[in-house]
């Protein structure tokens, strides 16, 4: 089956985009009083984006759905794109490329190291072809160059490559997709009756923050986005999720315009460095466990439940009411069992 007739094209409602419909939507908006009280918030929501579907799921399945919209309507039949050797985004492009039909070719940084456990093993075994690069910047434009090589090499097999990177060409389709997150995250406030002060979302390209923040404030909205920063100093990424907001804002047609106010970042959670957790990730992990059976890993998610139990506690968050976006990262957290397993003989 070609991928142009695996999956239903549809045209979103608040953007206007062609995406798929390979994510499992409208994702649960759970209510956590036990981990709200602890925290001393007002109320916790939990915004399960770990259950959108395919390969585990997270956050990427919705800028996926509008990324391979393109891809396909483009008639490719191979998706090249990159990202550390531990993405989530590259897990997921890797599931929906196998649904689709579609071919994947995976160019990793290698920083983040190359055994085959935890995205890396789903990558192989959901069929993508893989390759590293020494490249350590995600935004290194030597990156696009190295990408563009390898496509023009499917070229030469007759292939039809589409080449996606989410902190290059795919941006403005990522933050679409969670402009169009945020429009869902508005009903699920109504249903439940309670809109919250502050959504928290962790960043590692920041473009889920982005689309948060540009479709609420689009949307008329005053909710507060905090990103929580897993990689960036918080200027470098504040300035390039503004950029890129703004970029998607062009090409939507839309004259929403984001400024750097119109969001929080903090960067005080990212040591000791990036894909590398922390005692506070690890504590923030156990406690999300054994108060709400939650599943967090200590790279991501962890760390963004670090940030919201520290500033809970007298900082952003202090007396707040508060929606927690899960964005899933599961894998991740069976690579650090030795972190939880020396932490527990402290």
């Amino acid at each position: 089956m070609s991928a142009s007739h695996a999956v239903r094209m549809i045209s979103d409602p608040l953007t206007g985009q062609q995406r798929l419909q390979l994510a499992n939507l409208p994702t649960p908006l759970e209510a956590a009083p036990r981990l709200a009280e602890h925290a001393g918030l007002t109320s916790l929501f939990i915004k399960r984006e770990d259950m959108s579907g395919y390969a585990l799921g997270g956050n990427k399945l919705r800028q996926i759905d509008f990324i391979l919209a393109e891809a396909v309507a483009q008639q490719a039949d191979v998706v090249v794109t990159t990202a550390g050797s531990q993405s989530n985004f590259c897990r997921s492009l890797a599931g929906a490329a196998a649904k689709l039909g579609l071919g994947c070719h995976l160019h990793l940084r290698a920083k983040m190291g190359i055994e085959p456990v935890g995205n890396l093993l789903l990558d192989d075994i959901f069929g993508a072809r893989i390759s590293f690069t020494q490249r350590t910047d995600p935004w290194d434009p030597a990156i696009r160059g190295e990408m563009d090589a390898i496509a023009q090499g499917y070229r030469e097999e007759g292939r039809t490559p589409y080449v996606a990177q989410l902190t290059g060409v795919s941006a403005p389709l990522g933050v679409a997709g969670w402009m169009s997150g945020a429009a869902e995250l508005l009903s699920d406030f109504e249903r439940v009756g309670v809109t919250p002060d502050v959504v928290i979302s962790v960043c590692g390209s920041g473009l889920t923050a982005g689309g948060l923040a540009l479709g609420f404030k689009h949307l008329g909205s005053r909710v507060r986005v905090l990103g929580v920063s897993a990689q960036q100093p918080e200027q470098r990424l504040r300035d390039w999720i503004v950029s890129t907001a703004n970029e998607a804002a062009d090409a939507l047609g839309f004259a929403t315009r984001l400024e750097p106010g119109d969001l929080d970042i903090v960067d005080n959670q990212i040591a000791p460095g990036y894909g590398m957790p922390s005692p506070a990730s690890i504590a923030a992990v156990r406690v999300a466990g054994r108060l709400e059976g939650l599943v967090l890993d200590p790279v991501y998610t962890g760390k963004g439940m670090a940030a919201l139990l520290a500033e809970a506690g007298g900082g952003l968050l202090a007396g707040k009411s508060v929606v927690f976006l899960h964005s899933g990262g599961t894998p991740g957290l069976f690579n650090h069992a030795g972190a939880f397993a020396a932490k527990e003989a402290d």
